[in-house]
């Protein structure tokens, strides 16, 4: 955000600069006027004059304004309603009473900033006779003053001109207030898009917006838990950190701390601003309610003298809670507090609607949670499916070594002596696989227990995955070309000294064959068999790739998005398509991905790919 002159008040958008420029120039070109300025209400409740036009030569301005020491558009020629000194000024006057003024003394206008007698010496050089402060409004709201200055008193007629261009000045500002909230909004939607994983995140953004873009000097939101406890949840100040950190040693109480929190169930909170917000009137909630005193926000927390303090010190004059729903039930609120006497009816609804934008965000984060705890479970019962088969896999061979070594036992005599003595020599052995398969039956006892992931080779998994699919055949994988029977031909070109991958090396290797097995089937339906291609090689950003390709009978276009699914499967009435929604789920939940391309009656190949997570 950009500010005028280094104070803080942000820069007007240039459209505003150049509409507010010409009505001034309006002024003092149609009514003859010695100048004039315009000085929209502002955050902080200051009034910054944002145009300006005079009827004088450069010269006789220049030499006036290092009389005075200023300029129209310097950060001194600023009037505040909230300081006492600016209390007689002429520009906050006209905005407290909301009346025109009309003044004969250029002191008036220029008080307390220029002194009485550089403003009277100013007023006799340029022949000044009257100024006029005219406020004009949006709505009921004052948002500004237009002043003149002239040589004669000014007529009814000029004063319904300058009443006019007051209000072309209001409609500019509208214009651009309405342009900015919803620009504001436009960015909130998009950023809770981008944010949609991360609630807190989300509520960050709405707050951050209502304060930066909006203008306001304070945002917090608070959400409503399922023990009915509406604990601070984000929060944004319009003025420095320092002063923020002050009122809260002050209050002895962070705005996100563990104690600012309401709770509807206490009836100490009963008449907090939040809690009364939720609880509404006859059960329904309220769409908003305002006040002017921010005990009401903090109470019983932090006690009233304290609170008035903080109001004082911040300059805040209303707060404001707007409950945010989903599915008519309160989900949290939005607080917002304002400098400015009152909040338009314009505020109230556009402020409603960064509430319900809030609730959106709240709503898709947690979507997003559970379908991503979904997912793990999922990843966690697909774990333990895998592991039970493979420790029945090992606990048939750990049982059949001591079977085969009773079934010796019980032959006796028939044995010869020799095979006795080497058959009593294994009895550790057998008693070993005994331990281990003692050991199996305790974790599928308990599937819960996972093997810990380890830092994997790609490279071996890969061949290890092509030994699993033909586990009766000798395959020398020593060449870059090998024969796995007499229908397939592996072709293998793996990249050395690849990044590892931290996973279970099981269920790596488990994923490659579903996807070889794949393969294999594919090219034993060409009439001689047919050839895989097994390619490794490492991508930008620390990604490997892994290319299984086949050149078999293909996959039809229409079913290439399909084979990934539960269920489906080319091989009617054999097997339940399986095995490739599990390796498309487990790669996904290793952050990788994996899909197809292929050409009917000529090749298929699946591409992998895995990011590194081992330094």
């Amino acid at each position: 955000m950009s500010y005028l002159n280094g104070e803080k008040f942000p820069t007007i958008s240039s459209e505003l600069q150049a509409i507010l420029q010409h009505i001034v120039d309006d002024v003092v070109s149609s009514l003859g006027c010695v100048g004039a300025l315009v000085a929209p209400l502002e955050m902080n409740n200051a009034l910054p004059i944002r145009a300006y036009s005079v009827n004088m030569s450069s010269t006789l301005q220049k030499q006036l304004e290092n009389k005075i020491g200023l300029t129209f558009l310097s950060p001194e020629a600023v009037a505040y309603l909230d300081d006492k000194k600016y209390k007689d000024n002429l520009s906050v006057r006209a905005v407290k009473t909301r009346d025109i003024l009309v003044s004969d003394k250029l002191y008036d206008l220029f008080r307390p900033v220029v002194s009485k007698r550089l403003a009277n010496i100013t007023q006799r050089v340029t022949g000044i006779k009257q100024v006029i402060a005219v406020p004009f409004r949006i709505d009921d709201e004052v948002v500004g003053n237009l002043f003149a200055t002239s040589r004669k008193e000014f007529s009814e007629r000029e004063i319904d001109f300058l009443t006019a261009f007051g209000n072309q000045a209001a409609i500019a500002i509208q214009t651009q207030r309405y342009l900015a909230e919803m620009q504001a909004l436009e960015r909130v939607i998009l950023s809770l898009q981008a944010n949609i994983t991360d609630e807190t995140q989300v509520l960050q953004i709405i707050v951050d917006t209502v304060v930066q873009k909006l203008g306001y000097i304070a945002a917090m939101v608070a959400t409503l838990e399922v023990d009915n406890s509406l604990p601070v949840r984000a929060y944004a100040v319009g003025f420095d950190s320092s002063t923020l950190k002050s009122l809260e040693k002050k209050a002895g109480i962070g705005l996100a701390s563990s104690k600012a929190v309401a709770y509807l169930d206490d009836e100490r909170f009963q008449d907090n601003l939040s809690v009364r917000a939720v609880k509404g009137v006859n059960g329904r909630p309220q769409k908003f309610i305002v006040s002017d005193r921010l005990y009401d926000l903090f109470r019983p927390v932090v006690n009233k003298p304290l609170s008035d303090l903080i109001q004082k010190v911040s300059g805040i004059r209303q707060v404001m809670v707007v409950p945010f729903s989903l599915e008519d039930e309160v989900v949290g609120n939005l607080f917002v507090a304002s400098q400015k006497l009152t909040f338009s009816e314009r505020e109230k609804e556009i402020l409603a609607t960064f509430g319900q934008q809030a609730a959106v965000g709240i709503r898709n984060a947690r979507l997003y949670r559970i379908a991503e705890e979904q997912r793990q479970i999922a990843q966690m019962f697909g774990k333990m499916a895998f592991s039970a088969a493979a420790n029945i896999h090992a606990l048939r061979n750990h049982v059949g070594a001591p079977r085969t070594f009773l079934q010796l036992i019980e032959l006796g005599d028939q044995v010869p002596q020799a095979q006795r003595l080497e058959l009593l020599k294994s009895t550790p052995d057998a008693l070993a696989h005994l331990n281990i398969a003692v050991d199996i039956l305790d974790n599928l006892h308990e599937p819960w227990r996972q093997t810990p992931d380890i830092p994997t080779n790609i490279n071996e998994c890969l061949l290890f995955a092509v030994r699993k699919t033909f586990p009766r055949h000798l395959l020398d994988m020593t060449k870059d070309e090998f024969e796995a029977d007499e229908d397939v031909i592996f072709y293998k070109s793996l990249s050395k000294n690849l990044p590892l991958i931290k996973t279970s090396p099981d269920m790596l290797t488990e994923a490659f064959r579903v996807v070889i097995k794949n393969g294999v089937e594919a090219v034993r339906k060409n009439r001689g068999g047919g050839n895989l291609w097994i390619e490794s090689k490492l991508q930008p950003d620390a990604v490997v790739q892994v290319t299984i390709r086949d050149n078999g009978a293909g996959i039809k276009s229409k079913n290439l998005n399909k084979i990934f699914e539960m269920g489906w499967s080319t091989k009617k009435g054999e097997g339940m398509g399986f095995g490739l929604f599990w390796a498309k789920d487990y790669i996904e939940g290793l952050g990788g991905s994996i899909t197809a391309e292929s050409v009917k009656k000529k090749e298929t190949a699946f591409i992998i790919s895995l990011p590194a997570s081992v330094e």
